[in-house]
């Protein structure tokens, strides 16, 4: 005769029912980082944005540190991948025609993932794991294709030689991420919406006109 009691799911994998793209689950995590601080967010929060119990995302990651490495690891191999694409793509692309290409698609990937310069605002001006993290796995790679542009021909010249490397790179970055940092500045101050195709355009080409016009004939 059969059992009258409900069956009782052994613990561990969470039910099918509940499974969730790995990438899903990273993109919401990443939100909810740049939203609520590391400190501040949970592994429950993450959860709810993507609408499945807290039991599976402590099935998919050890903990909150594991989670956040996971994904913003995943955002750098991201961001180092469109940069493999220009790379590959223009072959023969030096000095500052590298540059404004490198950072005509870094300001394309802040405007598609807002989650990175807030985290970045976040972690960067502090001594933390996290800020160590972000630098070995994103921002190392990232940067390197920059020095790769810069030793020939920019190193060359005269009027180059004369700015310490690390300004250049936050100038760069700086003006890349500051204009969507401001949005809410951008829209009651002056209207703008930069996030419109058409701002997200103008922004880059004039972040490099600005900054790498005078290294050009």
């Amino acid at each position: 005769m059969p059992s009258s009691e409900p069956s009782k799911r052994k613990r561990g994998r969470p039910s099918l029912s509940q499974t969730l793209d790995l990438n899903d689950i990273l993109i919401a995590a990443l939100d909810v980082f740049a939203e609520k601080g590391y400190d501040g967010a949970q592994l429950k929060d993450v959860a709810q944005k993507v609408g499945v119990t807290n039991p599976l995302i402590s099935y998919r990651f050890e903990n909150k540190e594991d989670l956040w490495k996971k994904a913003v690891s995943f955002l750098g191999e991201k961001l180092v991948d469109r940069f493999e694409h220009i790379k590959s793509y223009y072959v023969d692309l030096t000095g500052t025609m590298a540059l404004r290409a490198y950072t005509r698609q870094y300001i394309y990937f802040l405007a598609e993932n807002p989650a990175l310069y807030k985290i970045i605002f976040q972690e960067l001006g502090h001594d933390t794991w996290r800020s160590t993290y972000l630098i070995e796995q994103l921002f190392t790679p990232v940067i390197w294709f920059g020095e790769k542009s810069i030793e020939t021909p920019l190193d060359s010249l005269k009027e180059f030689k004369t700015i310490p490397r690390a300004n250049f790179i936050s100038i760069i970055m700086g003006a890349s991420s500051s204009f969507f940092m401001l949005s809410q500045l951008m829209r009651n101050q002056y209207g703008t919406e930069v996030f419109s195709k058409e701002q997200i355009e103008q922004h880059a080409e004039i972040v490099n006109n600005i900054i790498f016009s005078q290294f050009e004939p």
